[in-house]
């Protein structure tokens, strides 16, 4: 645990070095896990933030813990660009219990969606990680859509499953114990890459465009704020976008 952060955070940030970049917390590890009710590293950081003007920050959690900084969240807003990102993969409780075991249930992160929102917070849906096979059918997609406007968001990102060398190692044996009938389509398809293959994320952003569109989501936005979180990624050829999910 960095009990410190705070500190070196308020030491060492220098925005001028950003150059216009997002500011982004939670890309590794959930800012706001069970420990954060005791030791409040996280809120220490967004304090350590409102010496500062002008940034612009992105905030990922699957927490409803997230909430309780309401207030802090609030003051930041009106110094800094600030976006908060539900992530939510699915809907259906016991398949999320099945692939994220002991993480918070949809309703109760839908809950602090519209509490944030509610609050005058700019906060939207991320549906990730999207898993081909599990989470990416367009009934289910919708759903989650339709859930998210009702709980106010105000864009919607999807993201297909990556699998880097460490989230690999854990997540193929998991999927072999719980979706056995899965696992080879698995190997075949993340061999020897972190993604599903272009022609898959094609596919898939396609399906998330038409549904974004038909739930009045603004696309731009969406593909916006997916740039300020993860970096963008290069687009797909002709070929590639003739891509079919899995």
């Amino acid at each position: 645990m960095k009990s410190g952060v705070a500190e070196v955070l308020a030491r060492t940030l220098d925005p001028a070095k950003l150059a216009g970049c997002t500011l982004v917390i939670g890309t590794a590890t959930d800012p706001y896990q069970p420990a954060e009710r005791r030791f409040r590293l996280t809120r220490g950081v967004l304090e350590a933030l409102l010496a500062h003007r002008g940034l612009s920050i992105g905030l990922i959690t699957k927490s409803p813990l997230v909430v309780r900084d309401l207030d802090l969240l609030q003051q930041l807003a009106r110094r800094h660009e600030v976006s908060v990102n539900i992530s939510l993969s699915t809907l259906d409780a016991r398949l999320l219990r099945r692939i994220e075991m002991r993480s918070p249930v949809p309703r109760a992160r839908l809950a602090a969606l519209r509490k944030l929102t509610q609050g005058g917070i700019h906060a939207g849906l991320l549906i990730a990680p999207i898993l081909p096979g599990l989470t990416d059918d367009r009934p289910g997609l919708s759903a989650l859509m339709a859930a998210g406007k009702a709980a106010g968001a105000r864009y919607v990102i999807g993201s297909a499953l990556r699998l880097g060398p460490a989230s690999r190692h854990r997540f193929l044996p998991h999927l072999e114990r719980e979706f056995p009938e899965l696992a080879e389509r698995y190997r075949h398809r993340y061999e020897g890459r972190n993604s599903a293959g272009r022609d898959y994320t094609a596919a898939l952003s396609r399906r998330l465009r038409a549904l974004q569109r038909e739930h009045g989501f603004p696309e731009d936005e969406g593909m916006r704020r997916r740039q300020q979180l993860e970096g963008g990624e290069p687009r797909a050829t002709a070929e590639e976008e003739q891509g079919v999910l899995l």
